[in-house]
């Protein structure tokens, strides 16, 4: 058999282990080491700043493409800014995971116009009632009061929202009109919602539309300037897409385990991609995997994901959202890297920092929530479709009403040369493949430090000089290890796979060894299905 490595040269000259990890073929441990986390997205490029009511947020402090360390939330709107897509990402990140290993990198801004949306409110309020907003998850009840003008009212509602100071938008009031604006530019703004909703004193909702909407207490109230998506209100207006090539560009040196990315676009999330796919290259080896996530609807979706179509790359997908995409693509990574044990969930599912190859099927998500109204939840028919289209769906968690878990974690890649292939479904598959491929580097690399290249004995003996080896000792030791990841249930078949373990002396470079090592990650259980059949009495 000859081994053809692609990627790796023949005229390579420099030494090392350079193993590539093929995805889809029929001195620590790695689980040792943290899995670095690196979210990227906007900054708050310029100061929020606004006079009814009075709010002043600074710009994020740290420059662009310019990757930093962060040890919490509050360290991430420090150096993008409060309600910064990477501050956002944050939060939903170490939300899941406390002690996640997260570095931030922001992408300057398109420069383009502002995100936005009104609610308009007339009349004095003739009774008490609650105005509710609900804004990213978030539910805030805003009292108003027998004689409450319009002013008033309004400028309470700006208040309220703006105390919040993590939410990607920020509220002003002009002449009756409450209007909401998102704190970074570009057209991701428009992903943005917010509910409105006239609360009686008996504790009836009214939801507030593009229809003047009344309180029942005097006040009306009506959306406008954003538009209608399902049963949620988002804004618009957002222009002028940014780049992320200067960011990806600037961390080529580093690894990332796993680049968490706040785009919805086919060209940004492409460039994540490539990127990922060169730094996992058999001679850079700085193996990646990518998220992203998109509210968008089930055909725009499914033609994102099998756009992007790559093992690397995950796609999360959660139609109508109350929160940013950004947020479920940080939250659903620090679920796939934590998984769930803050949920309160009485069995919690380990993540790929315990288990490499852990089961992440209805892995919960501690703060993400299902949408406003449940027509908006995929059926069963589109949860299929989107699975068999390298959709990560995000599904209604039974144990705790109102929050999503990851319905199935899957990869991108459900095309081959056009049609249907699903040989890398689960995301566990590049997870566990990485993970023997970066634990052979790490001990292959140490084992024969300072070896020389002898010749195969007709009997399998091994050398009897120091510091030499042959292509079958190093055989016999990348099998043992193997058996070794089988021992943790990371992988299988070991021994019916053995006969596909080729290690072989390259017969035109002296010194090389060139190796096909078949990794057969373990499958998670994820269907039983049977017949509950009754037996005739006789």
């Amino acid at each position: 058999m000859s081994i053809v490595i692609p990627g790796l040269a023949t005229s390579t000259k420099k030494p090392g282990v350079y193993l590539n990890v093929i995805l889809g073929g029929s001195p620590s441990s790695p689980s040792q080491q943290a899995i670095k986390i690196l979210l990227m997205g906007n900054k708050i490029g310029t100061a929020v700043s606004g006079s009814a009511p009075t709010i002043a947020l600074p710009a994020g402090t740290q420059a662009d493409a310019t990757p930093v360390l962060l040890a919490s939330s509050d360290d991430a709107g420090t150096y993008f800014g409060l309600g910064s897509e990477v501050h956002d990402m944050a939060r939903a990140v170490f939300a899941q995971y406390p002690n996640a290993t997260v570095y931030g990198i922001s992408v300057a801004e398109g420069g383009g116009a502002y995100a936005s949306c009104v609610c308009t409110f007339a009349t004095t309020a003739t009774a008490a009632y609650t105005i509710r907003v609900r804004a990213c998850g978030e539910v805030i009840d805003v009292p108003v009061n027998t004689g409450d003008t319009a002013t008033a009212i309004g400028t309470a509602v700006c208040t309220a929202v703006n105390a919040v100071t993590w939410l990607p938008y920020y509220a002003q009031f002009v002449l009756g009109a409450v209007t909401f604006t998102a704190k970074c530019n570009g057209p991701r703004g428009n992903d943005l919602a917010v509910l409105l909703s006239f609360v009686s004193s008996a504790g009836v909702e009214t939801l507030i539309t593009t229809s003047s909407t009344s309180s029942g207490a005097g006040t009306t109230g009506q959306m406008s300037g954003g538009s209608a998506s399902g049963n949620l209100y988002r804004f618009s207006g957002g222009t002028t897409q940014d780049s992320f090539a200067a960011a990806l560009s600037a961390i080529a040196s580093t690894r990332y385990n796993r680049i968490v990315g706040a785009c919805t676009d086919a060209t940004n999330i492409g460039r994540i991609s490539t990127h990922i796919a060169s730094q996992s290259s058999v001679t850079i080896q700085k193996r990646e995997q990518g998220i992203v996530a998109t509210l968008a609807s089930s055909g725009t979706a499914t033609t994102l994901a099998t756009g992007v179509n790559a093992a690397r790359m995950q796609v999360a997908w959660h139609y109508n959202s109350l929160v940013p995409a950004c947020m479920v693509a940080a939250q659903v990574c620090a679920a796939r890297v934590n998984g769930d044990s803050l949920s309160g969930v009485a069995s919690p599912l380990p993540g790929e920092n315990a288990d490499p190859d852990a089961n992440l099927s209805n892995v919960q998500l501690v703060s993400i929530p299902m949408q406003f109204n449940v027509d908006d939840q995929p059926t069963d028919t589109e949860i299929e479709s989107a699975l068999n289209n390298g959709l990560t769906v995000i599904g209604a968690s039974t144990a705790r009403p109102g929050y999503g878990v990851i319905n199935l974690s899957i990869t991108s890649l459900s095309l081959v040369n056009g049609l249907q292939n699903y040989a890398v479904l689960f995301t566990g598959y590049p997870t566990v493949l990485d993970y023997v491929a970066d634990g052979e580097q790490a001990a292959l690399g140490v084992r024969y430090a300072g070896f020389k290249l002898g010749s195969n004995d007709a009997n399998g003996e091994p050398p009897k000089a120091p510091l030499v080896t042959t292509p079958q000792q190093i055989r016999a030791s990348v099998l043992l290890d193997l058996k070794g990841y089988e021992s943790q249930g990371i992988i299988r078949d070991v021994d019916d796979n053995a006969s596909l373990l080729v290690v072989e002396a390259d017969a035109g470079v002296p010194g090389r060894v060139n190796m096909d090592i078949p990794v057969e990650p373990t499958p998670w259980l994820t269907i039983l299905a049977g017949n509950v059949r009754q037996i005739a009495s006789v």
